[in-house]
């Protein structure tokens, strides 16, 4: 579901151009539904086969969007795609095995198996397919134009490929992520605080690409759920199911025109998903109904009637996919489907997951982890009383927790270590039994 966007089409169509341009590159199709198998369902541009699903497709857990392929996860960990294949971005190898993530870049895919190796495939002229070799487990990848990103499952996000616009330059202090998504030629992550932090084109201008704000994230953007890059835009879920845009589409600028992909519908409700294409955004509603705004070249925004109640969504080139059946559970009501979330019983809608062991610090706390502090992150992952902040608690630390003994009406809040109002004996207790280096 990663999006890519493709400056040509857009340019000479700004110009009358694209339909003849298309047609002699043998692209144009008319816009229609899947196969009708019950399960996957596509329309727009179908010239290349994107949208001609598998009739023996079956069930599927996950789809993405390249320029002109589409990529399915089989709910039995199967890799099938579809469409254009002349860089071989269809051809999932024969070894593959059985996969839990998968992504699609411009020409390329790419795929997380069940021992959390990646592997891709496809085109590899910028190196978008030479995965680092240190880059070990992974528990989530997208797809750029020609780059690829992957979270590995210490949280720690990795990238590479194509690199002209800093798109493969992770931030230093990045830290823990859960989510990313990749535009065109800029790079977004979701941090375990929720934050959303982008790099790459949009922070200056570079070149023929000028800087159209897809990395502007606002500053009023809150914790996020889920993210999405276009082509020079990007669009984010918050927490609280509200879609946020930003870029390509706010104004009108050399070969990207406002085509409204950033006009989020008044009317448009919480969701529980977002996906964008190059001037496309599309959000799933969180009655399962979606919603698409922005360039509607080939009817990639003309939902189809009857579509149902879907459960995921995604967006190619030109193309719009959506999985259709019943909504996933989502025991504990935070947006998270039980299948992907990391405490399912109890709402975390950030899924924090401080040591990045897979299980939720809420879990963890409701399990018997010590929260001191009462954050809701663990204090394994913390040094709680380590006050005067030299990764030891020490002399320094107790000279701070007494000069503010006493009720807390000011100061230094944080010497109240277990938030009861005040600083006393517990607080003290507390930072003579972690006395000595910090060890996380």
């Amino acid at each position: 579901m990663k999006n890519i966007y493709f400056g040509t089409e857009n340019a000479l169509k700004g110009k009358g151009l694209v339909p003849a341009f298309l047609a002699a590159a043998g692209v144009i199709g008319t816009a229609k539904l899947a196969h009708a198998d019950g399960i996957v369902r596509c329309w727009g541009m179908t010239g290349q086969g994107q949208c001609d699903t598998p009739a023996d497709l079956g069930t599927c857990s996950s789809i993405s969007g390249g320029r002109f392929h589409t990529l399915a996860l089989r709910s039995d960990g199967g890799v099938i795609g579809w469409g254009m294949t002349g860089p071989g971005q269809c051809d999932t190898p024969a070894d593959l095995g059985s996969c839990s993530s998968i992504a699609a870049g411009q020409y390329h895919s790419i795929a997380i198996r069940i021992d959390g190796t990646v592997r891709c495939w496809g085109a590899n002229g910028v190196g978008q397919c030479n995965m680092p070799a240190d880059l070990g487990r992974c528990s989530s990848v997208a797809g750029g134009r020609m780059h690829s990103l992957a979270i590995r499952t210490d949280c720690a996000v990795r990238c590479w490929g194509w690199n002209q616009y800093g798109q493969c330059d992770t931030p230093a202090d990045l830290g823990n992520c859960t989510s990313i998504a990749a535009g065109e030629y800029h790079s977004i992550a979701i941090r375990i605080d929720g934050a959303v932090r982008c790099w790459g084109a949009g922070l200056t201008d570079t070149g023929s690409y000028p800087n159209y704000g897809q990395c502007n994230t606002p500053t009023n953007l809150g914790s996020c759920l889920s993210i999405a890059g276009g082509a020079a835009h990007s669009i984010a879920l918050r927490v609280d199911g509200a879609v946020r845009c930003w870029g390509a589409g706010l104004t009108s600028t050399g070969v990207f025109p406002n085509y409204g992909q950033c006009y989020v519908p008044a009317d448009l409700g919480t969701c529980s998903s977002v996906a964008a294409s190059n001037a496309q955004s599309i959000a799933l509603r969180s009655d399962g109904t979606v919603r698409c705004w922005g360039w509607n070249g080939f009817g990639k925004c003309d939902t189809p009637a009857g579509l149902g109640h879907c459960a995921s969504i995604a967006a190619g080139g030109g193309h719009s996919i959506v999985i259709v059946g019943p909504a996933p559970i989502d025991t504990d009501s935070d947006g998270r489907p039980d299948s992907t979330d990391n405490c399912p019983a109890i709402a975390n809608p950030i899924q924090s997951d401080c040591d990045c062991n897979g299980i939720g610090d809420a879990c963890e706390i409701a399990a018997g982890a010590d929260d001191y502090n009462q954050d809701t992150i663990p204090d394994a992952c913390q040094c709680v009383a380590d006050l005067f902040v030299d990764r030891e608690v020490n002399g320094a630390d107790l000279g701070v927790l007494l000069a503010f003994w006493g009720p807390v009406t000011s100061g230094f809040p944080q010497a109240d270590m277990n938030r009861d109002g005040k600083v006393d004996g517990a607080d003290l207790g507390h930072l003579l039994a972690t006395w000595g280096p910090c060890s996380n």
